[in-house]
């Protein structure tokens, strides 16, 4: 039979409420005993995270892990909690207190943390922020900028502005208190970023001393990710461009085929570049990039000069074999 507390709140209840984690010290002061607490276990309503911890089967799965392990969910880790994108991790961030110990491993409660483990330990909580399972989005932003690269970094500091989770004075206050060695990152910061992959083309190209102007709308014809020279475009394709896309959204492969050919017809350039590309060989897209620049600098000039004019249909010869002039 299910045991309730007087209040009428069940020992889950009460933990969902307090945000899905609790320790056993905490049922107690609430008012529940180790009979209701049995009980719950018995119908598994609850069940130990580890000891002394208890949570509910609706529980965030990076929450469980993490307070397993001893501490809260941070950097990239935890950015995924809130939903935003980031750049694919290798590992799972935990912050526990400097004075944290008997660290558990992130899947076994029983067996304590092993060497090379999944788990990256950050010893920098304080406990002060964010619910029992995760840090503050704020304190997120600061492991990763504490802790990863420059070009990841930027990258989500500009997921967090374009999902509009934290505004401007918001991410100035999160680079105060970063390393001094990061804090002149914030200039690159850009929340027109609508991808980490269009967050790494910007900065790289920025290195290269390349031009780049980011979301240019083309009358007519759409927005494109960024704009390198008078008429040459660059879009940073991600796998909903892919016309076997089967994600959620529908694929915009279509899209960006009609979309190329309205620019072509502006004598208009488009490139498109994949990660697989971006992250594996950028020299090849950094070639193509300046080449497009080039050419486009010498179209430019030609057409100030030899300014387009369409030509009338001609009548087609029935027999008439021609090779093209190139």
């Amino acid at each position: 039979m299910q045991r309730r507390h007087p209040v009428g709140m069940s020992v889950d209840s009460a933990i969902r409420r307090k945000g899905y984690f609790l320790r056993r010290r905490d049922l107690l002061a609430l008012g529940y005993t180790d009979v209701h607490l049995r009980s719950a276990l018995a119908a598994h309503r609850i069940f130990r995270v580890r000891h002394g911890w208890y949570s509910v089967p609706d529980a965030p799965e990076a929450g469980v892990r993490a307070v397993r392990v001893g501490g809260r969910v941070t950097s990239l880790s935890a950015l995924e909690t809130f939903g935003l994108p980031v750049p694919r991790r290798r590992r799972f961030d935990v912050a526990v207190r400097p004075t944290a110990s008997r660290l558990r491993d992130p899947n076994d409660r029983r067996a304590r943390l092993p060497r090379g483990s999944e788990a990256a330990v950050h010893w920098i909580d304080d406990g002060t922020a964010g619910l029992s399972w995760r840090v503050s989005l704020a304190d997120a932003l600061l492991a990763v900028l504490a802790t990863e690269s420059r070009d990841v970094a930027l990258a989500c500091c500009g997921a967090a502005l374009q999902h509009r989770l934290m505004t401007l004075r918001e991410l100035d206050e999160v680079f105060a208190r970063a390393p001094l060695r990061v804090q002149t990152w914030r200039a690159l910061v850009s929340g027109l970023d609508e991808a980490h992959g269009e967050t790494f083309y910007r900065v790289w190209t920025r290195d290269a001393g390349l031009p780049c102007v980011q979301q240019v709308l083309v009358p007519g014809v759409g927005r494109f990710d960024f704009q390198v020279g008078p008429h040459t475009y660059v879009e940073i394709d991600g796998a909903q461009h892919d016309p076997t896309w089967s994600g959620d959204s529908p694929s915009s492969w279509e899209g960006d085929l009609d979309r190329a050919a309205a620019m072509a017809i502006r004598g208009d350039r488009v490139l498109h570049f994949g990660y697989r590309q971006l992250y594996g060989d950028w020299p090849t897209v950094l070639a193509a990039v300046v080449r497009a620049i080039a050419d486009d600098e010498q179209l430019t000039a030609r057409r100030r000069r030899h300014p387009y004019r369409p030509r009338a249909p001609q009548k087609r010869r029935r027999f008439a074999l021609e090779r093209p002039s190139w």
